[in-house]
Formats: structure tokens, sequence, C-alpha cells
């Protein structure tokens, strides 16, 4: 008698031990799948995403606005400014977005590739190297060449004098340039692909 409740007592303290073991692997499996989705998310899906469509020859158009989908002409900005443009006819893939934008020609410095500029234009793949998000631009008035390309997600901030080169946050790299030109009728023309990857390389 005293063996049988002896028996049956393992029994119970066994099935609670199983129940409770149970109780942590699927909580460990769930924390592990929730990690798993997170790194999945930050990392491989938007590299994956990322791949531009840009080619010689294509019109830059305006991004956002009052005149999106118009062509840029180069009598329209001054030093200093900025503007975020696609190339015509290619707006539905966000890979191609770009960041214009119209400095002194004698800015510009290494590591800018000087060729893929033109009357002082240099454009930029406008998708942040951290995770993705759209840069801005920051002008300084007094000083044009002291303006900067900035992240407003996670403050990265990249040098568009100096190749997009990376001067604060969390960015891995920097930007990607891509060639421009203005034409003889003065529209904004791409002459090139993107020089590096675009998107996250985090």
């Amino acid at each position: 008698m005293v063996e049988e409740e002896r028996s049956e007592q393992d029994s119970v303290k066994i099935t609670r031990r199983r129940f409770t073991l149970g109780i942590m692997l699927a909580a460990a499996a769930g924390a592990f799948g929730s990690l798993l989705s997170l790194f999945k998310v930050l990392t491989p899906e938007a590299k994956a995403g990322y791949v531009a469509t840009v080619a010689p020859g294509d019109l830059l158009v305006y991004a956002k606005g009052a005149q999106q989908g118009t062509v840029l002409q180069a009598s329209a900005f001054k030093v200093g400014d900025s503007v975020l443009a696609y190339p015509k006819g290619k707006a539905k893939n966000p890979a191609n977005l770009v960041r214009l934008v119209r400095l002194e020609e004698s800015e510009f410095a290494s590591p800018t590739h000087k060729g893929l500029t033109s009357q002082g234009f240099v454009a930029y793949s406008a998708i942040c190297t951290h995770l993705g998000c759209i840069v801005g631009w920051k002008e300084t008035l007094s000083h044009p060449a002291s303006s900067y390309l900035e992240c407003p997600c996670h403050d990265s901030i990249f040098n568009p004098a100096q190749g997009a080169k990376v001067m604060g946050g969390p960015a891995p790299v920097p930007l990607a340039q891509i060639g421009v030109k203005v034409s003889k009728n003065g529209e904004l023309v791409f002459t090139s692909g993107f020089t590096g990857p675009i998107g996250p390389q985090a």
C-alpha cells in the first residue's frame, strides 16, 4: 500500500516536472522566434529589397511636392539647394530614390567621384545605410559648404562634398553616389548606376 502511494507521488512529480519543462521550452522557443523575426526584419529582407533600376539617360523628376513627376531643370537650383528625385517613369521602385544636391564645384573632395558630378550637382542614394530611412537635407544658409545630409531616424550624418562620407551616427558606410549631368537643354539626367550597394548595410 505504501509503495503504491509512493509510486503515485513519484508519478505526480514526474508529470509536474514534464509540464514545467514543457512550458519553459515553449517560452524559450517563442523568445527565439521573436528574436529571429526581429533580426530578419532589420537585416536580410531590407538588404534584399533594394535593387535599383536607374539607367544612364534617365531624366530626374521631383519625387514629391507640387512638382512631383516634373523633370528637374538646373536653372531651378542655387548652391545649397537639395531635392529628392526619381528617374522618370521609375518612381514605383523605392530603391531608385536619390538625394540631389548643388554645391560649388570647388567644394568637392575625395572620395567624391568628380566625374559623376556636373555644374556643382551631385546625387546619392537617399536610403540610409543604417536601417533604410530616407535622408533629409540640413542647409546652413550662411555657409552652404557646411550643409549636410542627415537621417531623421537615428541621426546619421553624411558629407555630400566628400562622397557622402559618414560624419556621425550609426550608419556603417557612405551613401552610394550616382552620376548626373546637366543636358544641353538644362535638364538633369542620370549618367551611371550607383557606385556601391544601397540600403541598409549594418
